[in-house]
């Protein structure tokens, strides 16, 4: 039977949010906490320090199920054997620890292992690698406990490397399908499926996601004030915030991305002062909020929220039924490269505009991207010539 653990995400006075392991009775299990805290918080979000600690808390439950002394090992510099970690730690890891669902799988993915051997890993060599600076300078147990180091690395290494398929990428919605279903969201359309109170509210949220690419966090995170309308050429500013104190969401919502000022079509910025001018201020308690998006409570909405927004239109829809925020992200970066390519701009200019667009540090962000755009394009084309093909020989000859 699998040892209970929980995460649990502690909120400080001053916005700080540290996510924490517990074990079965809420106590502290202090030997994660303290890798976490002193190793991965510095440069981490929150986000990514809760999933590392649910791996980190599927190791603790190996050794508290099989009573296995891991802290102690660790703690000594004595590590792990290969046998420990190939035939123990490496088929533990592979399990599916979630019950939901109509089928229960037996084990995850690839990529699942590939990840939570690579997150064990790392925290075992932390806790190795502090074992032996505690130890005296030049002493035969630094040089053993070296040893065992590289030949721990090797073992997860070897475990870790698998064959990954390619990464699919979110996919761009083709312009027919990005115009109905912005038709569909507006709040006049007999086929809205939402409640007539949050049309405009959710209408303007797929708008700003299809034209100005913004990821959910970075949708959730603007604030009133980030929104310059009355410029001559309106903006939005997305402006990077970790850790804010005026954030009650204990799942905060994060700008992964670099800041950056997005220019507004003017009908998008009419849009936006309309919402801000009018439905925003006819929530309760919307006056106490900095935040442009809020639930009917006043409380800035949540992030699960915003995919249930979207569940209800491929619900209504099920031509929608892929729908997904980052597909609209996606829709937006493809059509973005398209535009840049019509106007006369090359591959590489059309990248680092991309780059300041999106907020991306790295072009290798942009290869994605890309790769879904030539994706769409080369079915096109090669369904234009499918069309000729047919339409010259092949029905030709069947005349």
């Amino acid at each position: 039977m699998l040892a209970r653990f929980h995460v649990v995400t502690v909120l400080h006075a001053g916005g700080e949010r540290l996510p924490i392991l517990l074990d079965a009775d809420r106590q502290p299990i202090s030997w994660i906490n303290a890798y976490l805290i002193k190793r991965l918080r510095p440069r981490l979000s929150v986000s990514s320090l809760v999933k590392t600690l649910y791996v980190l808390g599927y190791l603790w439950a190996w050794a508290s199920t099989e009573d296995f002394p891991l802290e102690a090992r660790l703690a000594s510099g004595e590590g792990l054997t290969q046998d420990e970690i190939v035939s123990q730690i490496y088929p533990w890891l592979r399990r599916n620890f979630q019950t939901g669902g109509k089928v229960h799988k037996l084990v995850v993915s690839t990529g699942t292992v590939t990840f939570r051997l690579n997150v064990v890993s790392q925290c075992v060599i932390w806790h190795l690698e502090c074992a032996m600076s505690a130890m005296p300078m030049g002493s035969p147990e630094i040089r053993d406990a070296r040893a065992r180091l590289a030949l721990i690395e090797r073992c997860f290494a070897n475990a870790a490397r698998v064959r990954l398929p390619s990464a699919v990428h979110a996919a761009p919605l083709s312009d027919d399908r990005l115009q109905k279903l912005l038709q569909i969201c507006r709040p006049d359309s007999c086929d809205n499926p939402w409640k007539m109170p949050y049309r405009q509210r959710n209408f303007l949220i797929v708008l700003i996601m299809a034209t100005l690419g913004v990821r959910r966090g970075e949708l959730l995170k603007l604030r009133v004030s980030d929104c310059h309308l009355a410029r001559a050429i309106p903006e939005i500013r997305v402006e990077r915030s970790p850790d804010d104190p005026a954030d009650p969401r204990i799942n905060e919502p994060q700008v992964k991305t670099e800041s950056r000022h997005l220019p507004c079509d003017a009908s998008l910025a009419r849009y936006l002062n309309e919402y801000i001018c009018r439905a925003r201020r006819s929530i309760h308690g919307a006056n106490r909020s900095p935040f442009l998006f809020l639930s009917r409570g006043g409380q800035p909405m949540s992030l699960a929220r915003v995919n249930g927004l979207l569940d209800q239109v491929s619900v209504a829809h099920p031509e929608f039924d892929d729908l997904h925020p980052h597909c609209l992200r996606s829709t937006c970066a493809t059509n973005f490269r398209a535009a840049g390519l019509r106007n006369g701009l090359d591959e590489e200019r059309v990248g680092k505009d991309m780059m300041y667009f999106f907020g991306w540090r790295s072009a290798d962000s942009v290869r994605p991207y890309i790769d879904a755009a030539i994706r769409r394009e080369s079915c096109e084309i090669g369904l234009s010539y499918q069309a000729s093909l047919f339409s010259r020989s092949i029905a030709g000859s069947g005349r």
